[in-house]
This record gives C-alpha cells, structure tokens and sequence, in this order.
C-alpha cells in the first residue's frame, strides 16, 4: 500500500500555536506530530509515502526531506490553493502506483491497529474502508450509518449512508454514534471520475457517491483511543492522556523518568529545589529553577524557563515564567 497524509490545512482552531508552525509539526511531547504519523506508517510496513502540504510547506519539506532518516520514502504534494482533502488527494493521483491508499488526517490521535484495517479492506473487496469511532455526543460531526449499527459484536459492517451532523433529537431518534474517525483505505480508481485541481470533499462527495453507485464501503469501527486535536484543550488533553497511560505511546529512549509519570528529557537542567508532580513532561533544554513548582497535568515546551510555581497546563516551547 501506499500512504497519503493530508497535511496542507492551517490549524485555525489551533491559533496562536500555529501561526508559526503548520498544525502536524507541532510536538507531541518529545516530537513533532506528523514525525509520530510517518513512524506508524513505517511500523506497518507501508514505506511509500506521498504526503499533501500548503500551509507553511517548505517547514514540513525540509525537515523530513526524502523521509530516508526515517526509513521511508516521501514526495510531495502542494496545494497552491485549498482544495479540500479530496481534492488534495486527486492532485497526488500522478504518484499513484495502483496500490490502495491508506489516508490520514494529520490531526487525528489514536492507537488504530493499521493492520486491522488494512486486513479488513482486503478481506471485503471494499473500494473504500474507514476507520469509524464511537462519540458520546454525535453533534459535532458527521455520522456515517451501519448497516446494523446496534450490533455490539460486529466491528466491521457494510456502510449504508453518510449524514450530515444531527441535532441532539435527530441524533437520539437516529440511534447512531459512529463518525468518521480520519484514517481510511481507498483504491486509487475512485478518483478517476473527478477534475483534477478543483475542491472536492470526502465527506459531502466521494463517500457518498461511492454508496449512489453502489460501490462496497466498509466500516471498521475502532474501540481504542480516539481524538481529533484540532483546539488547544483537545490538543493538551491528548498529551495528557498519553502520560496517564490511556494512549500508547514509545518515548525516545533517552526521555527520562526520575519519579512515577514524570517524563524529563536528558538536555533539560532541573535545580535540586524544583518541584516536580506527575503526570507531567518536561521538554527539551528547559531549564527548572529552584523556585520552579511543576505540578500534576504540567507540560512544558522546549527551550522554556521556569522559576516560579505553575498553574496545570500547556506550555509552549519558549516559555519564560520567572
């Protein structure tokens, strides 16, 4: 297979934070996000991979360059202007070698076994298969309908329709909670019926035209950690998550772990009198003074000083607290 990561968008929900950085390199914990997306796609043995920019591009091109240091190949793909994720997607049809697709949104969290899902597209000869996650408030997105979505014990059915984000009574009378969940499968022939360079959407388009021609879609529904980081409190609580264990996540091995869920990287200076409290992180060349007071739900950006008590919370790289 083949992978596209849809990474051109600009982050506006995520503002400041992305008004100098486009929304996947912005650091998990101890790397940037889209470092920790091309990881996963390696670990699934998926090594091509086209990636789609626009927003600050040339930060995302030269810091991955061919994508060798991490054992893959990237080309990319530039939007000059927005084109939606379809659209983006039919711009890298020329680098298309007829291998399925496996899709990424470039702001979606989780521990989604790649495995299974590629398996699964494989297994029902869909021509698209989408990883789908169940919400407590389906408000807020798009539903995507089952063809027996009250079966607890099927994790992959037929998907029947896609419908548009539901008031709180169309939602409780529809009985349906599964999304969209960001990563999908696609063989390349669904985008041969559609113009090159202009806008097209998943979601309003080529999902639901692919059920009109009644073409197979499959839904894989995922019961593992799920979160879209699209705002600043959506962004900190998955960090958090990740140090409170609730989503996996392989430290680089020189992250250090003095006390119980406190993570300090081995370039950061920390004074005797610090205070520290898990779970927190602590990034790279912070330096803690001796007035500094680290307390549970604290992370800390590289190049920061602290020397003062912290309230809980996300602290950007270049903090100075003194």
């Amino acid at each position: 297979m083949q992978a596209v990561i849809i990474a051109g968008g600009k982050g506006t929900r995520l503002r400041p934070l992305t008004e100098r950085s486009p929304k996947p390199m912005l650091p998990i914990l101890d790397r940037p996000f889209l470092t920790w997306m091309v990881e996963r796609c390696r670990e699934a043995g998926v090594t091509d991979i086209l990636m789609n920019i626009h927003y600050q591009a040339a930060q995302i091109e030269s810091y991955f360059g061919t994508g060798e240091a991490w054992g893959v190949q990237i080309r990319y793909i530039q939007e000059h202007s927005p084109l939606d994720t379809a659209g983006a997607m039919k711009l890298a049809e020329p680098y298309f070698s007829g291998a399925p697709l496996i899709v990424f949104n470039a702001d979606i969290l989780t521990d989604l076994d790649l495995n299974a899902l590629m398996q699964a597209h494989q297994d029902t000869q869909a021509k698209a298969t989408l990883a789908l996650a169940r919400v407590a408030d389906p408000t807020a997105f798009g539903l995507v309908e089952l063809a027996d979505p009250k079966n607890p014990h099927s994790a992959t059915q037929p998907v029947v329709a896609f419908r548009e984000k539901p008031t709180a009574e169309e939602a409780a009378a529809l009985g349906i909670n599964t999304i969209n969940a960001g990563t999908y499968i696609l063989n390349p022939e669904v985008f041969l019926a559609y113009e090159a360079r202009q806008p097209l959407s998943f979601e309003r388009t080529v999902f639901p035209n692919l059920l009109r021609d009644q073409k197979p879609v499959t839904g894989l529904i995922w019961a593992g950690y799920w979160m879209d980081l699209g705002t600043p409190a959506k962004y900190y609580q998955g960090q958090l998550d990740i140090l409170q264990g609730q989503m996996p996540w392989r430290f680089e091995t020189s992250i250090q772990k003095p006390i119980p869920q406190v993570w300090v990287s081995p370039s950061a200076t920390i004074h005797a009198d610090a205070q520290l409290a898990g779970p927190s992180f602590i990034g790279e060349q912070v330096r803690l003074g001796a007035g500094a007071v680290i307390p549970a739900g604290t992370i800390v950006g590289a190049h920061s000083f602290i020397d003062h008590p912290l309230t809980p919370g996300m602290y950007p790289p270049g903090t100075l607290v003194v």
